[in-house]
């Protein structure tokens, strides 16, 4: 990896380099992928999206929540005695 031209490092968490031949590699801790330039640019552009899916507040899906209203009880419904 020392012909490899680092492009994005970050402590603890991994980098980003090129070598030679122009492939992309991607080394987070335990995992590293190579892509084709093109194919690295596609990768960027499906996180860009998920990030920006993540950062927007989404609103609950499923059933509307059920909220109790208290009604008229039969006292209510008598009149006031006249003064």
């Amino acid at each position: 990896m020392d012909d490899h031209t680092i492009l994005a490092s970050e402590d603890n968490f991994g980098n980003v380099s090129v070598c030679p031949g122009g492939v992309v590699h991607v080394n987070l801790m335990h995992v590293s992928l190579k892509f084709l330039p093109q194919d690295f640019v596609r990768l960027c552009d499906l996180v860009a999206k998920a990030k920006q899916n993540l950062d927007t507040p989404r609103t609950p899906g499923g059933k509307p929540r059920l909220h109790l209203v208290p009604s008229e009880t039969e006292d209510d419904k008598t009149p006031d005695p006249a003064p």
